[in-house]
């Protein structure tokens, strides 16, 4: 059978990319997922480190919609062993009738930089055109997640790269949750913090859940939510208030900062994604993620931006936008290293002159 993307990716699709340190529980994790009937006709791909694949088979899901990559292949930027379990996987299940897969989710090999795995999506043209990252999740354990992350750098870049962080195992380390989640907090402060119990709502955006019936609008939610009640990154999420006496460990790095960028008037699309691209290539590895609408002159539709560090991925044109509200709203999470005026001043700076007077 003739591969041909377009009878397959008759539309954007969804990607969850499940992340999460060796033994954190990502499967488990997944495998509750799955038994969502909202999760039904989803593509799952499974990146094991080492040559003998062995997680997918623990995967609970219908024959012919998981597919393992084994020895991390992910992280190689010049592969595209994605791409090809993807066509498989989509070429079968039209062969045999079965209804389209409706979201794709990778899960990734616990020593997997997420960065470098989704640049295996936006490097590879089709998949950029028919791929859209919804959400990053990373588990960690609670009971050995802190020396990880100090430890570990793709364990700490997985935190730091997240939308929502989850915790496993906390009945194990019960005294060192709540320091743990202050550590988290410092290190994202961007992303939620739930347990591997927690619903699959609370993990998983409406528009991933109901990828069909949600259509543009809560796609726009989604982005909307991203840029609302961002938290403090001074603010202990512990529970026990203002006075808990928890500061973040040295040995967890530079924490995280948030800018939030803002301007009522459209901008031109060439201009803003040479602004955007100049920022990401000169800020790198203490650009850990960019979020946002972004009005563009001459289109009513707002258009969500979504980058890790200096990969961008294809901007997806919403409906209408959420809210009523028409403003480009952009959200840079940084290393404390960077200076937010910086940042702030080059903005203004472009906003002077790409929109004179």
């Amino acid at each position: 059978m003739v591969w041909a993307p377009e009878q397959f990716f008759d539309r954007h699709l969804p990607l969850l990319l499940l992340t999460g340190f060796l033994g954190s529980g990502k499967t488990t994790l997944l495998n509750r997922l799955l038994r969502d009937p909202r999760l039904a006709n989803s593509a799952v791909v499974v990146n094991e480190f080492g040559s003998i694949p062995v997680d997918h088979s623990l995967i609970e899901a219908p024959a012919g919609t998981v597919a393992a990559l084994p020895n991390g292949c992910m992280c190689c930027l010049a592969t595209d062993d994605l791409y090809l379990a993807l066509e498989q996987m989509f070429a079968t299940a039209a062969a045999r009738g079965a209804a389209p897969f409706r979201r794709v989710i990778i899960e990734t090999s616990g020593l997997a930089d997420p960065e470098a795995v989704l640049r295996s999506v936006t490097d590879n043209p089709v998949l950029n055109r028919f791929l859209w990252l919804d959400r990053i999740v990373t588990v960690i354990d609670a009971q050995y997640g802190a020396d990880q992350i100090a430890t570990h750098p793709e364990a700490l870049q997985q935190v730091r790269l997240a939308d929502r962080l989850v915790l496993s195992k906390t009945d194990l380390a019960p005294a060192a949750e709540a320091g743990l989640r202050f550590a988290l907090h410092s290190l994202n402060p961007m992303a939620g913090i739930v347990e591997t119990a927690a619903p699959a709502a609370d993990l998983l955006t409406p528009a991933f859940l109901d990828p069909d019936g949600a259509g543009p609008s809560l796609l726009g939610a989604w982005a909307a939510g991203q840029l609302r009640d961002l938290p403090s990154p001074a603010a202990c999420n512990c529970g026990a208030g203002a006075r808990c006496g928890h500061r973040l460990p040295a040995r967890h790095g530079p924490a995280a900062q948030v800018v939030l960028l803002d301007n009522p008037q459209p901008v031109e699309w060439r201009a803003f994604h040479l602004w955007l691209t100049a920022q990401q290539h000169r800020l790198g590895s203490d650009l850990l993620r960019v979020k946002g609408l972004v009005r563009i002159a001459g289109d009513p539709r707002p258009l969500v931006i979504h980058a890790v560090r200096t990969t961008l991925h294809v901007p997806v044109a919403l409906a209408a936008w959420p809210d009523g509200q028409h403003d480009t709203r952009l959200v840079f999470i940084l290393t404390d290293r960077v200076s937010t005026a910086d940042l702030e001043a080059d903005w203004r700076d472009f906003l002077r002159v790409s929109i004179p007077g």
